[in-house]
């Protein structure tokens, strides 16, 4: 049966029984995935008030036909494979085309047999679905996916903050506090951030796939990082394609992935066409990726694949892969926006909306409850102090452990580059997002230059940097103060509560 719905929507495809109720084949149902494992699925029944639930096989549930699982007949030449341990009952016996041999070892001419499997690692997708039960390493270490403790403990929170006005681009904020990440989250807004054992898990998979891509970095880097996202509601990521090879494991929730074979197998950077972050990088990447032989860098209309993944998921995208990528809150589709059942008549479907509308009346009541988590005591508070005067007496310093970077650019002596994550390093996956271009006017630039080469554990106040422009040039203090503003923003330099006056 195919039928378009949210990814937790499936039917019911053959008679079964859950509990002692009998439940017939057509049934609409939603998947708890949360609950379910690799040889039971916790399902409720949706078409009706009856409330049904409890779990069943998966031979008697269908997903949507989209997300049915693929053939199981595979060659070298597909751009994506993917296997589903849940609901093909063939999966074990899936015959997989690669060039490496197993045991005995035979060792071919050209050495193939000794390296990982050519026809996987940078030329198609990999998706691979499992259960939950194979995220409780990652579920300990990752404080139970609970969002506000992990953000507490990251090491970098990234805010996707989405204009409100066409055209809707994505807007990127570092996020130096946990308060106001926590707001951020609270409002709707998706977040992203470097949980703290990133290094063990990098270095292990690497070690399991045989890439050694982390031992020869002469910046101190890993390689890679690992990054978390949080989205509170319906999220959708446009189409894009990164320079890192992207490891996916879906930890909650449900997420719609649609991609394409890419124009560069190895990208030296990021393209986000829609990220408004890029203005001033986006033509200079755009022509990288020209003169590296892309001839086309606009992405798919059609010709892609979309796969669903869900708690327990994991996909491998290649380098380069277009990809576009949405996430589907479970509580953006509520039961009171559901068709009533009318093939029983109007009485059981006017008390079937009464119930749902009753429903609905309960989780306003919560959400009322709970309305100091929505808006935090962080959202009100004032600056320190009164006015300006105040600001002026701030401490400033560069940020502690601070992977930002205030950089000169070569062909304006008053442009410079403000590089969140690194400038360009590898390890950070030369993220052109990152990186925001300023152009600071002439009679800023000593104090910039201040700024810029200052040592670890110098301090000014505003009003001391103030003090450095020229008394005929006091319309460029609010330029400063803007300039200050992002620096702090960016994780370059940060506020101290202890004033030490240099």
């Amino acid at each position: 049966m195919a039928f378009p719905g949210h990814p937790t929507s499936a039917s019911i495809k053959q008679q079964c029984s859950i509990g002692e109720s009998t439940i017939p084949a057509g049934t609409l149902v939603a998947i708890d995935w949360a609950r379910s494992s690799w040889l039971q699925l916790f399902v409720r029944v949706t078409s009706d008030a009856s409330g049904i639930e409890g779990l069943v096989h998966p031979q008697f549930v269908a997903l949507p036909h989209r997300d049915q699982p693929p053939s199981t007949s595979f060659t070298s030449h597909d751009t994506s494979w993917t296997f589903d341990a849940v609901f093909d009952p063939s999966f074990t016996g899936c015959q997989l085309p690669l060039h490496f041999s197993t045991t005995p070892l035979i060792v071919d001419s050209n050495l193939q047999s000794l390296v990982w499997p050519l026809h996987v690692y940078n030329q198609k997708a990999f998706v691979v679905h499992g259960s939950t039960h194979r995220l409780e390493t990652l579920r300990q270490d990752l404080h139970q996916f609970d969002v506000s403790a992990l953000i507490q403990n990251a090491s970098r929170t990234i805010a996707w903050l989405k204009q409100t006005r066409p055209p809707y681009r994505m807007q990127y904020l570092d996020v130096s506090s946990p308060d106001i990440a926590a707001a951020c989250y609270a409002a709707g807004h998706s977040l992203y951030f470097n949980p703290s054992p990133e290094d063990r898990y990098i270095r292990a998979i690497c070690a399991d796939l045989g890439l050694n891509f982390t031992s020869g970095l002469l910046d101190g880097g890993i390689g890679g990082d690992i990054e978390l996202f949080a989205v509170q509601s319906k999220h959708h990521t446009p189409w894009h394609f990164d320079a890192q090879h992207n490891f996916t494991v879906q930890l909650t929730g449900t997420k719609e992935w649609s991609y394409a074979k890419g124009p560069l197998t190895d990208p030296m950077s990021n393209l986000h066409l829609s990220s408004s972050n890029t203005a001033s990088v986006l033509v200079e990447d755009t022509l990288a990726h020209a003169m590296a032989g892309a001839a086309d860098l606009t992405p798919p209309t059609s010709s892609f694949e979309t796969v669903t993944l869900r708690p327990g998921s994991v996909l491998y995208l290649p380098a380069g892969y277009w990809h576009s990528v949405t996430s589907f809150d479970e509580a953006s589709q509520p039961a009171w926006r559901e068709r009533p059942d009318f093939s029983q008549g109007p009485d059981h479907a006017r008390a079937q909306w009464k119930a749902r509308l009753g429903a609905l009346a309960t989780t306003i009541q919560a959400m009322a409850d709970e309305v100091d988590a929505v808006f935090p005591d962080a959202l009100f508070q004032e600056p320190d102090g009164d006015g300006d005067d105040a600001a002026a007496v701030r401490t400033l310093e560069p940020s502690e452990d601070s992977t930002s970077e205030l950089v000169t650019t070569q062909h304006n002596p008053l442009e410079y580059t403000i590089a969140m994550g690194g400038y360009r390093k590898f390890a950070d996956g030369c993220k052109a997002e990152t990186q925001t271009t300023v152009r600071v006017p002439s009679g800023l630039k000593p104090v910039v230059e201040v700024l810029r080469v200052a040592a670890a554990g110098t301090t000014w106040t505003l009003g001391a940097l103030e003090e450095q422009v020229p008394d005929a040039a006091t319309l460029l203090l609010s330029p400063l103060r803007s300039l200050v503003d992002l620096l702090v923003q960016s994780g370059y330099l940060q506020v101290t509560d202890d004033p030490k006056l240099r």
